[in-house]
């Protein structure tokens, strides 16, 4: 089964924005066994974007668009649809009433322009947007499915997991006579991709069914297996015995499955044993704090997040002393448990989690080259500090010790270090 991503605006073409939407749609699409050919980008053009999704059609089954479903003029994406597809624009009445309320909720007086956004092509159907008012549309037409998805990130995500994939998993399951590829991550710490390619090395070179593949990224390495199966019943047999075997080998680094992030899994930890955490970052810069509070719930058992950057901040708000400061320095183990300890005890919280190094691509020393990090956990009764050294560039770095840092953490309330 293939697949072409068509992204829509002029925006993206002058580089006003960095479309991630493609990249997350091939991520989710390579998931369903979809492979995608072609990914394109399109400005606010009418006769282009319509002949853009003629030739996409005319190469994959199914073509997926992001953007161009606004309300304004330049959003052209249902117009293209229904000119490539050579049918008329309709308007719902469903989704005309739905819009009104939605702004009158609001306070606000809907404008004309916004009802645009009921129109669909003739025999497609709405994909509800939970968190804007663009409505997404799904149409099959001669053997080809047609997705669209508004452009916002924050819109596509949700509406992709909830509606639009089930979608082209039932497109994919009929066309492949009621068989849809399954897949089971196992997601991996403190332990490189190399790693971990030797120790699975006759489990891949053997692979039948399942398929086994690894994939990198700062801090963290997944191992997927795909099958392609009539149901999750049967798939999740057929991954049993290969994860078995993986887990009896790198068992101590599997830390999540699937799309359990690491952020997910010490939340889960910290609230099932009513415990509290209160954070301390430097180099980190408030990276810590920013993913801890993307999960759900985490005023649970998130208590603070001090961003001390400065040597001043850490003595002033942190309570380093001035000794461990002028003595070992601020990128030091002994500063890092400092830290730990300061943030636990001013917040009063069952755990302080801390973090202190060199970003670069300046301030190392030959004694603390860049990349240099202290990362500490700290309870009531001890801490635990520990040095790494990871040269790279500084957004990637950041990356590598946040999620070093929630490893670190996870054991320390596991009892593992």
């Amino acid at each position: 089964m293939r697949a072409e991503i068509i992204s829509v605006g002029t925006e993206l073409l002058l580089g006003e924005i960095v479309d991630t939407n493609a990249a997350y749609l091939s991520q989710r699409l390579a998931r369903l066994g979809v492979d995608v050919l072609y990914r394109v980008t399109v400005g606010d053009n009418l006769a282009r974007l319509s002949e853009q999704i003629r030739q996409s059609m005319s190469r994959a089954e199914i073509v997926i668009l992001c953007g161009g479903l606004g309300p304004t003029e330049d959003d052209l994406t249902r117009e293209a649809i229904a000119e490539a597809t050579g049918r008329r624009l309709i308007s719902l009445p469903e989704i005309e009433q739905w819009l009104q309320e939605f702004f009158a909720s609001r306070g606000r007086q809907i404008t004309p322009n916004n009802l645009r956004q009921a129109q669909v092509p003739e025999g497609g159907r709405t994909l509800a947007n939970e968190v804007g008012t663009a409505p997404g549309v799904a149409l099959e037409v001669e053997g080809r499915l047609i997705v669209a998805l508004p452009g916002p990130p924050s819109e596509l995500h949700p509406m992709w997991e909830r509606h639009a994939e089930a979608i082209v998993r039932d497109f994919t399951a009929r066309a492949e006579s009621g068989r849809s590829l399954y897949t089971r991550v196992l997601r991996l710490v403190d332990i490189g991709e190399s790693q971990v390619a030797n120790d699975l090395a006759d489990l891949i070179s053997a692979q039948t069914d399942p398929t086994i593949a690894l994939y990198a990224s700062p801090g963290e390495v997944k191992v997927r297996l795909a099958t392609k199966a009539s149901g999750p019943q049967e798939a999740a047999r057929r991954f049993a015995p290969i994860e078995e075997e993986v887990r009896r080998r790198l068992g101590a680094h599997v830390y999540a499955v699937d799309d359990e992030t690491m952020e997910q899994v010490v939340g889960r930890l910290l609230r099932e044993r009513g415990a509290t955490l209160a954070v301390a970052e430097s180099c980190t810069g408030g990276l810590i704090g920013h993913r801890i509070t993307n999960v759900p719930g985490a005023s649970d058992y998130f208590l603070a997040d001090y961003v001390t950057y400065s040597n001043e901040a850490k003595r002033d708000v942190l309570g380093v002393p001035e000794e461990i400061l002028r003595t070992y320095g601020a990128v030091s183990q002994e500063c890092a448990r400092a830290m730990a300890e300061g943030a636990r005890r001013r917040a009063k919280a069952t755990y302080g989690l801390a973090t202190t190094g060199i970003a670069g691509p300046t301030g190392g020393t030959p004694t603390k080259p860049v990349g240099t990090v202290f990362i500490a956990v700290a309870d009531e009764s001890r801490c635990v500090a520990d040095g790494f050294c990871w040269p790279t560039e500084r957004v990637v770095f950041k990356e590598r010790v946040a999620q070093m840092a929630f490893s670190r953490l996870r054991k320390f309330i596991l009892g593992e270090i």
